[in-house]
């Protein structure tokens, strides 16, 4: 996954391949490339992996909470049998 250093470092990469009259709008550039990549990644629907793994915690906590009431459901089935 991407993280903020990342983009950075791209959006660097880009900015020092500039012409020199164009390096006195770097910092602006610089800015431009970092928000057209960071939309592009939002576009794709690409998640941090902090949010990714925020999801899966949550997800596994799901999967636990729905095997225990799937086990009481059974224990008070067996209970009015």
């Amino acid at each position: 996954m991407l993280n903020r250093d990342s983009l950075n470092e791209m959006a660097s990469k880009i900015a020092d391949a500039l012409p020199e009259p164009a390096k006195k709008m770097q910092a602006q550039f610089k800015a431009q490339v970092e928000e057209m990549i960071s939309q592009g990644l939002k576009d794709l629907k690409v998640i941090t992996r902090d949010e990714f793994d925020r999801q899966a915690e949550k997800l596994a906590k799901a999967e636990a909470k729905l095997v225990a009431l799937e086990s009481r459901l059974s224990a008070l089935e067996q209970n009015d049998a």
